[in-house]
């Protein structure tokens, strides 16, 4: 972050009482807290990653492509773009291929770009299976997200809860397909 910025906090903590002269700890607070958003929200800046993609022998023969494959319980952590708190949790995705199988950890890095920058929970997931949609391009898509939300914990309702949200596409939008992998969900929530 720049030095504007830091100069910016500084005058916010001093603006809220937060002063170095009554605690030494603070002195170098504004460095440090202008770091921690850089990092934070370094998907504002940067580019959604490639998604790795593979075709797959027998993909295409009867068997293989009408079957999802699911990436369960993968961790994130985002900031609340409304106070700047932090969600964090677990996202599932399941996708059944149509031309070619994914990196799995091209999922991940995925998820972690996206949640990069100020978010709001029913935005991100929209925003991972948008793209994983178009460059995947699979025959379904489905993505779980379970998230604690401390804006809820630590202001407001003061509640711990978590927050599901659910984005579907194509073959596992709805039906049997769909149900099966929300159940493979959540047995892989409970073996965590």
């Amino acid at each position: 972050m720049s030095d504007e910025a830091v100069e910016h906090f500084r005058a916010f903590m001093k603006a809220v009482g937060l002063r170095a002269d009554q605690d030494p700890e603070l002195a170098r607070t504004a460095e440090r807290f202008t770091g921690l958003m850089g990092e934070l929200f370094s998907g504002l800046d940067e580019p959604a990653p490639a998604i790795s993609t593979f075709e797959a022998p027998g993909l295409h023969d009867g068997s293989a492509s009408s079957r999802p494959v699911l990436t369960c319980a993968i961790p994130f952590q985002s900031m609340c773009v409304h106070h700047l708190l932090p969600f964090f949790g677990t996202m599932d995705v399941a996708y059944v291929p149509s031309e070619h199988i994914v990196g799995f950890g091209s999922i991940g890095r995925v998820i972690d770009h996206f949640a990069a920058k100020p978010q709001v929970q029913e935005r991100l997931i929209i925003e991972i299976a948008e793209h994983l949609q178009t460059t995947l391009n699979p025959a379904g898509l489905l993505v779980r997200l379970r998230a604690r939300q401390l804006c809820m914990e630590m202001r407001g309702a003061h509640k711990h809860g978590e927050l599901i949200s659910i984005e579907a596409r194509g073959v596992l939008a709805s039906g049997e397909l769909r149900a099966e992998c929300i159940a493979q969900f959540q047995r892989a929530e409970k073996s965590l």
